[in-house]
């Protein structure tokens, strides 16, 4: 009969959520920098949580290489030292990748958010995580003295009781699953504010709240903590480390999940599944018109789309030097459309969100720049016989 060893579900779980981190972070990266053209501090706090992340599973890793997952009768004194040291770092890599995907997921929904009493929410919501992560770094950190004593009981030194990592334990666990679940019906209640239809609220919402799936694994965690005591250490704790890595995978997959929807997007026009591009003017009979849009022409073109387009933006500078009427034009939504005749005729605009995303709704720059946002929009000629 073999050595009993739960180390390669450890392996298996660390390299496929490593793997899926890994992409959908540089997918994230590439949206938000070719795409969306605004990498922000959101984007470069969760490729630091990557980057630590990736410290953690190869600590894991290396850990499983030395005993992790085994029980200490199998191993010999300097694998079941190094399986512990190597355990020792998982601490510290898994406080900092948590506490930088829960600051980018913060400043990710800052990005969508107007009310006051949402941004406070948010930003209390990542004190109360950072400074629950800070207390569990440094705690396990200088748990032991000197520091080396956790890995090397061949010496003189002493550690706190593990009561109190117990303890610490469960209280950055409840505080980690109360900021999920606040920063998942957040983003509910502000989505429903927002003027789009109720088909791309319904599509935004989830897209939205997957960064709450992280507390899954908190929570699923929770009964295996009391494993800190157990004196076979390495063997006890592996579903610990199981889910503490799930828990960091999920939260950077999630959290980066979130910011693709303009990728998304443009995959699906490559497919015919979506029609982004400019705005164009057209009559009842379908036909293409020259026409202005916040002082911008749109004239017929050769081989354009016949479908409408999306419009995420429209500069209202030029339009503001037409008196206080354009003002009341646009807030009703009708447009100017010059016939050859020289007649204006009425243009009625009806908003469509084929691809309203939260990064163009909620991009950090619109509302100081004097620009107007709104969906894809049909427009429609009411002309008098």
């Amino acid at each position: 009969m073999g050595v009993p060893n739960r180390g390669p579900e450890l392996q298996a779980v660390c390299y496929v959520l490593v793997v899926a981190a890994f992409v959908t972070t540089v997918l994230r990266c590439y949206t938000r920098v070719f795409l969306v053209k605004s990498f922000g501090f959101d984007d470069w706090c969760m490729v630091f949580a990557l980057v630590t992340f990736v410290l953690f599973v190869t600590c894991a890793l290396n850990g499983v290489e030395h005993g992790t997952g085994r029980h200490r009768a199998d191993l010999t004194a300097e694998d079941f030292q190094t399986a512990m040291k190597y355990w020792w770092f998982c601490y510290l890599w898994y406080c900092l990748t948590m506490i930088a995907s829960k600051i980018s997921i913060g400043y990710f929904l800052l990005r969508i958010t107007i009310r006051r009493t949402d941004v406070w929410i948010i930003y209390g919501v990542m004190v109360i995580t950072v400074l629950t992560g800070i207390v569990f770094f440094f705690a396990t950190m200088f748990q032991c003295t000197p520091i080396s004593y956790f890995w090397n009981r061949d010496q003189s030194g002493s550690c706190l009781s593990m009561d109190v990592i117990i303890a610490l334990t469960y209280l950055y666990s409840a505080c980690s699953v109360i900021c999920d679940f606040t920063f998942a019906i957040l983003p509910m209640v502000i989505i429903w504010t927002l003027n789009i239809n109720r088909r791309s609220k319904m599509a935004l919402v989830p897209i939205m709240t997957m960064a709450c799936v992280a507390s899954a694994a908190v929570v699923v965690r929770f009964p295996y903590v009391m494993k800190f005591k157990d004196p076979d250490f390495l063997w006890a704790t592996v579903d610990i480390a199981i889910w503490s890595c799930t828990e960091q995978g999920l939260a950077i997959t999630a959290g980066s999940l979130a910011t693709l929807r303009p990728l998304v997007r443009n995959v699906g026009y490559c497919f015919g599944l979506s029609t982004p591009g400019p705005t164009e003017l057209r009559d009842s009979s379908g036909r293409l018109q020259e026409g202005t849009i916040g002082g911008h022409t749109s004239r017929k073109s050769k081989g354009v789309r016949e479908d409408p387009f999306s419009l995420t933006a429209i500069d209202r500078e030029d339009s503001n030097n037409n008196n206080n009427s354009s003002d009341e034009n646009s807030a009703r939504g009708v447009l100017d459309s010059h016939h050859q005749d020289g007649r204006v005729a009425p243009w009625e605009a009806q908003g469509r969100s084929h691809h309203g995303s939260e990064e163009e709704l909620a991009h950090a720059d619109w509302r100081h720049k004097n620009i107007v946002q709104v969906q894809s929009v049909t427009v429609s000629s009411n002309r008098s016989p």
